[in-house]
């Protein structure tokens, strides 16, 4: 068949191309974007890689022991960039895992090279790259699988990036075991597809970085447009939002919710006192301290300032009570700041209803609002129940 025929040159050159067409792409498209260190990482990749098969394709014609040295191990460290790339841009590539696989990828580089200067025949060669390759994948694909929140588009490109290894790892086994030739130039069968798919590889891997780091991009922003940058709670507009899907659907299954509207006290005086550092670092850890609480299912926002609510559904008078009784306790036994250990306390005004055509947040938040006025008035540091008034 035609197919089985695919002159290897051509494969080479459209592999190289499609490795600089790709960079090229890239910086056109975050030409005018504070470009991430793993887009930087991912473009340093895409030319280190079609360097490595230019050195490569040209040892025929260039009888050079260091060429192939050079080329091999230049083609680790682009392949290695890419999938550093992923890690980074997945929020897998912690200290330990750079540490280890730079030891990792110094190691394998230092011993091809070894094995290349010592005059090693050609399929041991091949074996130790294609081992050494595919070595370097393995941790950066399983990451991309055990991922809980990986989409369909990851999953295709861990898929891809396995068979690769599975290619690799055969070819290495083939090239010790077999008389199949593995040589760049051979127009073998499993040559063939081998370069086919470091071509769809390729391909799908560069279309599937972008993407990734285009849905990561998007979903910064929404966070950004949802959540509060101090605190990292729900804003007022989004918490308000979600209060009344919420509301709704506690009417359609005709259950109590309950609303809790948390102030800190005094908290001007801890700005005065300490100034907004330190005023800052109370209220993220009155946040922090809260969502350790609160449930899954449970909406906490900041309304303004040191003012929160809080929106538990399926909860009745006496839950809420407890619930917000456990919440001033636990801020009352919290500290702020390690170093100054600030003591701080809240006031809370709650209520709890079944809702009905006419309950709506705002009306919530009116009763709930004359409740923490009274809480502040016996005193601070106490809750009160709307249905007190």
């Amino acid at each position: 068949m035609i197919l089985f025929n695919i002159n290897m040159a051509t494969i080479l050159i459209v592999l190289v191309l499609g490795h600089l067409l790709t960079g090229a792409l890239i910086i056109a498209y975050t030409w005018q974007q504070n470009r991430s260190k793993a887009v930087n990482m991912f473009l340093l990749s895409k030319l280190l890689q079609p360097a490595a098969w230019v050195m490569l394709g040209v040892r025929g014609f260039v009888p050079s022991v260091v060429l192939v040295a050079v080329g091999n191990s230049t083609l680790f460290i682009g392949a290695a960039l890419e999938l550093i790339a992923l890690m980074i841009l997945k929020g897998n590539y912690t200290e330990t895992v750079r540490r280890s696989y730079r030891v990792l990828l110094i190691g394998f580089t230092m011993v091809f090279i070894a094995v290349t200067a010592c005059g090693f025949p050609e399929n041991v060669r091949i074996t130790f790259a294609s081992s050494i390759t595919a070595i370097l994948m393995i941790f950066p694909v399983f990451k991309l699988f055990i991922d809980k929140n990986a989409s369909k588009l990851q999953k295709v490109i861990a898929v891809l990036y396995s068979l690769t290894i599975l290619f690799l790892i055969f070819r290495a086994i083939a090239a010790l075991t077999t008389d199949l030739d593995m040589n760049l130039a051979s127009t073998s069968i499993f040559n063939t597809w081998l370069f086919l798919l470091l071509y769809i590889v390729m391909l799908v891997g560069s279309t599937g970085f972008i993407l990734l780091d285009k849905e990561k991009q998007d979903a910064e922003l929404l966070k950004s447009a949802s959540y509060d940058g101090l605190t990292n709670i729900l804003n007022r507009k989004t918490f308000i939002l979600r209060s009344k899907e919420l509301i709704s659907s506690s009417l359609r299954k005709q259950e109590k919710i309950s609303f809790l509207l948390i102030d800190i006290d005094d908290f001007k005086k801890i700005n005065d006192k300490y100034g907004h550092f330190v005023g800052d670092a109370v209220l993220q850890d009155f946040a922090d301290t809260l969502k350790k609480q609160l449930g899954n299912q449970d909406l906490f926002g900041r309304y303004g300032g040191e003012e929160f609510a809080i929106l538990l559904p399926g909860s009745d008078e006496k839950n809420v009570e407890e619930a917000a009784e456990r919440l001033r306790l636990t801020v009352e036994n919290s500290t702020a700041d390690a170093d100054l250990k600030i003591k701080y306390t809240i006031s809370i005004g709650f209520y709890s209803v079944l809702p009905d055509e006419g309950t709506d947040i705002d009306m919530l938040y009116k009763l709930c609002d004359q409740a923490l006025y009274l809480a502040k008035s016996h005193g601070k540091n106490c809750c009160r129940s709307a249905s007190e008034i």
